[in-house]
């Protein structure tokens, strides 16, 4: 109830301060494990994401984020869950397999942190791994005007949001398992089709 609840209240702020526009969003499979990768300029962009499309969906972030017991207690129950960034958090890359062989949708961001607007960061190795170990297909997702709608250490102000959900990439198995280098290419390869869904 509290996911619906909310997702519900994400579509009206997005639609009354963002004149929100969605396109791509029937790239997003109706049923079946995949991850939406998207790039990071705003703490608006996780629920954003998630508006887009009507499933309920799993969501990686910062552990900082879980650290208040209230926030720790919403996060919870919209489906969230903590990663530590830049240690190689076992116990979050687990869950998040868990979350994929369940057959749900996982929502994360590859530069691990926000970046300026056309200043993107490089993809960190997790979601190549990932994609490569769960073998669920990776829709790359574009986001512009978040940022603007709640920039940072502001208030909500009207701008013009955009999603652009890009056709689903599939990688193909391997006869071997795949090692740091394959990690690396994999989430590279998603990177770039994010950016490549830029105006």
């Amino acid at each position: 109830m509290i996911y619906r609840l909310t997702w519900l209240f994400v579509r009206l702020v997005l639609r009354v301060f963002g004149r929100w526009q969605v396109t791509g969003a029937e790239n997003v499979p109706a049923s079946g494990p995949v991850i939406l990768a998207a790039n990071h300029v705003s703490f608006a962009d996780p629920p954003t994401v998630g508006a887009g499309f009507r499933r309920k969906a799993w969501y990686m972030g910062k552990d900082e984020l879980f650290r208040r017991p209230f926030l720790r207690w919403l996060f919870s129950r919209m489906q969230a869950f903590p990663v530590r960034r830049g240690t190689g958090d076992l116990a979050a890359l687990k869950k998040a397999l868990q979350v994929l062989a369940a057959g749900e949708p996982l929502v994360l961001f590859p530069e691990g942190t926000r970046h300026q607007p056309g200043a993107p960061g490089d993809a960190e190795l997790g979601v190549g791994m990932l994609a490569l170990r769960s073998g669920a297909p990776v829709v790359p997702v574009f986001l512009s005007g978040t940022e603007k709608m709640l920039p940072r250490g502001g208030f909500l102000r009207f701008a013009r949001v955009r999603v652009r959900y890009g056709e689903p990439i599939n990688f193909p198995p391997r006869e071997r398992k795949p090692d740091r280098n394959d990690y690396a290419a994999a989430a590279d390869a998603i990177m770039q089709a994010i950016l490549a869904l830029r105006e």
